[in-house]
């Protein structure tokens, strides 16, 4: 199994790409999932996103510049989810960066979100998916690199590196784990992210927080090219 990382997202075609979106898309999902969520869509386009959420009856969640966007359920907090009643429900998540590296892994057979709250889930899943190539996708901020997305990427690398010495890593990949050598708490490190401090100067510094609970969820948001267009919960098992 051999691991690439991008540090902002392109269309490259692999046969599993993981998405990081830590500051906070990815997070958001997987704490919503952990509240019971059924299914959800991401969707690039505010208009296409109200549009999908009229049409199916889900739940609509997103932001612009870190704002939740007007007419919405909710925002891009993970805070935000634990007072929500998510068991059983459908939603769309809109959101700046993060839906955007979504869309651009949209050919790829296997799609995870992944974030340092579910790290060593999303490492399990992957080794037992036993895909030939991955990639770990950065959203990035607007199209520059975002150490908190690499941050999230290292942490995953770390725990299947534990678990699999013998896969293969890029350069990437090694720059990535470098970064995070010698720590094992990644708040202070989150906390040098360029978008941890845009995050805590527009009220939303229990996010950044949050965001760095390291597996604290046991659920990786899992989407299949042979299925409708949602991440549900991901079971490797069934998934090859």
């Amino acid at each position: 199994m051999t691991f690439d990382l991008e540090f902002t997202p392109t269309r490259r075609t692999t046969e599993a790409v993981v998405v990081f979106d830590v500051l906070r898309m990815t997070t958001t999902a997987c704490a919503a999932f952990a509240r019971g969520l059924r299914s959800l869509e991401v969707v690039a386009d505010a208009d296409a996103a109200r549009e999908r959420a009229r049409a199916t009856g889900a739940l609509l969640f997103g932001e612009r510049d870190g704002v939740p966007l007007a007419g919405f359920d909710g925002g891009n907090s993970p805070i935000e989810t634990l007072a929500l009643d998510l068991e059983g429900r459908a939603a769309v998540l809109c959101t700046t960066n993060g839906s955007r590296a979504v869309e651009a892994a949209a050919r790829a057979r296997h799609v995870l979100l992944g974030a340092v709250v579910n790290a060593a889930a999303v490492a399990r899943f992957l080794l037992a998916l036993g895909p030939d190539d991955v990639l770990l996708s950065c959203a990035g901020t607007v199209d520059r690199v975002s150490f908190d997305d690499v941050l999230g990427a290292a942490w995953v690398l770390r725990e299947v590196v534990a678990r699999e010495p013998s896969v293969a890593l890029s350069d990437a990949c090694a720059l990535a784990l470098a970064a995070v050598e010698g720590h094992d708490d990644p708040l202070p490190l989150l906390e040098r992210a360029a978008h941890a401090r845009f995050l805590r100067s527009i009220g939303f510094g229990e996010d950044v927080a949050f965001a760095a609970r390291a597996s604290a969820f046991d659920v990786v948001p899992w989407r299949h090219a042979a299925s409708p267009p949602a991440f549900v919960v991901g079971h490797a098992s069934s998934s090859a």
